[in-house]
């Protein structure tokens, strides 16, 4: 792409002879500053990208394993499950076919029939009003990295670690794109559209101007239209399908299967229901549920039915959505490529800010939900009194 350069001013401000044409220094200053522009730009952002995915790629903590006094104590059941729970090399993440196995933990439901997992790290959880969960109630886990995952999180095999809203693994920085640098990868790919597009655009005018006044065409500039018409459409494709999924609040792996997924969600049951919850009401709930803290033991029936948890009591409801539907959809493209791009033009443009959705200030959920989840309180009767 140097070529830009090179013939703006062999061309343009100081004209060979061989071109029989006079100085047009104006237009030529004019394409040297566009280019260096333009190029400086491209440079800042991946440098950008490449920064946020080599230092803050989302990786989630591994669990740590356990100690040979916790090992040797253990039921030999729980034992089996530890053991299979240490990560191997490139192991990845089961298709969804299998996600009660493997991101499930055990398989288990919201009765209590399987042997718990660790309760350890729940807290972060059902301290929220929302999140995602297994049929059970308990949140998605992931058998590689022993830990419960928050809401769109994705073991990715090339890292053989959980990342956070993960989107893809880009070889052109070699690591993760997730919630921390999806902002800066599109912006990238935006820069390498417009850059590109520029390039070629003078790269034909010189060589129909040339071919017109010498009847023949540079080579040089011929590769030129070559290189910036292929990685033009690279960055057009790129820049279409991620800003699409932006404006549909998505991620790549979520997309796959976005027209047919059911997301189920546990979501608080309010206060002043707490009580209609209780086996002599009269009133019937539509839904099943769980309540936090969990007993840190297997139960029996009877058991678990007369456990009441230490402390405060968290009771969710278990809902599903319909197939399709995304409950981090906020309802609006604009406001679901704000979650991505931030709040201002500034942001959107300039590699400055994080996503607005990676700084999670949001105290009810890990993400901002929509109406979807909004529809599914109000038929449960679970908005608010």
């Amino acid at each position: 792409m140097s070529l830009l350069g090179h013939y703006a001013v062999d061309y343009l401000i100081r004209p060979l002879p061989k071109y029989h044409r006079g100085s047009r220094v104006g237009a030529g200053a004019a394409i040297l500053v566009v280019f260096y522009l333009l190029i400086t730009i491209v440079i800042t952002t991946y440098l950008r990208l490449l920064y946020n995915v080599s230092r803050d790629p989302g990786l989630l903590p591994r669990a740590s394993p356990p100690t040979k006094e916790e090992t040797a104590t253990e039921p030999s059941d729980r034992r089996h499950r530890r053991n299979g729970c240490r990560p191997t090399p490139q192991q990845t993440e089961k298709s969804t076919s299998s996600d009660e196995d493997v991101e499930g933990g055990l398989g288990h439901n919201a009765e209590g029939g399987a042997f718990p997992l660790d309760t350890s790290g729940l807290e972060k959880f059902y301290t929220k009003d929302v999140f995602v969960c297994q049929d059970d109630g308990r949140p998605l886990y992931c058998s590689t990295c022993c830990n419960y995952k928050p809401d769109r999180a994705h073991h990715c095999r090339e890292v053989d670690r959980c990342v956070r809203k993960m989107d893809h693994f880009c070889p052109w920085v070699g690591g993760v794109v997730s919630e921390t640098s999806f902002k800066f990868f599109i912006q990238f790919v935006f820069y390498i559209l417009i850059f590109c597009a520029f390039s070629l655009i003078i790269c034909a005018t010189f060589t129909a101007e040339i071919k017109r006044e010498t009847g023949g065409a540079n080579v040089h500039l011929a590769i030129g239209i070559g290189l910036s018409s292929l990685f033009g459409l690279f960055g057009l494709g790129m820049t279409l399908s991620s800003v699409q999924l932006a404006m549909l609040n998505l991620t790549t792996i979520e997309n796959l299967n976005r027209r047919s997924a059911v997301w189920t969600l546990a979501i608080r049951v309010p206060s002043h229901m707490l009580s209609r919850l209780n086996p002599e009401s009269r009133w019937a709930p539509t839904f099943r549920t769980i309540t936090y803290p969990l007993p840190p033991a297997p139960l029996n029936p009877e058991a678990a039915g007369e456990y009441q948890p230490p402390g405060e009591q968290h009771v969710f409801a278990i809902l599903q959505t319909l197939p399709g539907e995304n409950p981090f959809d906020l309802g609006s493209s604009f406001r679901n490529l704000q979650q991505v791009l931030g709040y201002s033009v500034l942001d959107w443009f300039l590699p400055l800010k994080q996503s607005p959705c990676a700084e999670r200030k949001n105290t009810e959920s890990f993400f901002e939900l929509g109406p979807v989840v909004s529809r599914l309180k109000k038929e449960a009767g679970l908005n608010p009194a």
